[in-house]
């Protein structure tokens, strides 16, 4: 059997494999399912511990979370350090500090989630800290993390409790 290299025949010969229709990908028994209980558990809980986050302006682009949680995640670095940490340049890294700092890039008010401070000894060393406001959104961010770690409610309110302060 020959395969015709000319006119209808040859593109029909070429052509991709079919996709199946966006439908299909429901229609999978829930054992094919990738996401298991646990899984969507632990995708619950990444939601709402993120809540405070878009309670603060109503949406806040992914590299600005990104951007939030690697300066509480350790505080006191210089920009450059955090953009070789996430592997971004410094010059976005710097834009996103600055949006989430007192003002934005575009001159208006920033989310005054961070602070970059002044060192006149070191002028091309500032480090970068959390304000009162971003300590209270981090503690936010992570009491709900720490509950859905604790075995029961008990333990969850002591770890709460004896959580060091952020």
């Amino acid at each position: 059997m020959s395969v015709p290299t000319t006119g209808l025949g040859a593109a029909r010969a070429t052509k991709s494999p079919r996709v199946p229709p966006a439908g299909a990908a429901r229609a999978r028994s829930a054992s094919d399912h990738p996401i298991g209980p646990n899984d969507e558990r632990l995708i619950q809980t990444l939601l709402w511990a993120l809540k405070p986050l878009s309670n603060l302006r109503g949406s806040m682009p992914l590299p600005f979370v990104i951007a939030f949680l690697t300066v509480a995640l350790d505080e006191g670095k210089a920009a450059s350090a955090y953009a070789r940490a996430l592997g971004i340049s410094r010059t976005a890294m710097s834009r996103y500090l600055r949006d989430i700092g007192d003002r934005s890039r575009n001159g208006g008010p920033g989310l005054g989630l961070v602070t970059v401070q002044a060192r006149p000894a070191h002028s091309n060393r500032r480090p970068v800290v959390l304000t009162a406001k971003g300590r209270a959104t981090a503690k936010l961010i992570f009491e709900p993390m720490r509950r859905a770690r604790a075995p029961n409610p008990r333990v969850a309110d002591a770890l709460d409790a004896n959580a060091e302060t952020i």
